[in-house]
């Protein structure tokens, strides 16, 4: 596997545990809920991030 590639398949495995998150754990959405949703999607623009950095090099 390519190095240039990691990036963009953690963004696609961040996307489907949220996912996955939403589905299992809609019942309790309380604090703890919404700070996991939070730091993934921090995560993936973090790696967004990344890949137009690379791609600007």
């Amino acid at each position: 596997m390519k190095r240039r590639n990691l990036p963009l398949l953690i963004i696609i495995a961040s996307a489907i545990l949220i996912a996955i998150n939403f589905i299992f754990f809609s019942d309790d959405m309380g604090l703890g809920f919404w700070m996991r949703i939070l730091s993934s999607l921090m995560i993936i623009l973090a790696m967004y991030v990344t890949i137009k950095g690379r791609d600007n090099e």
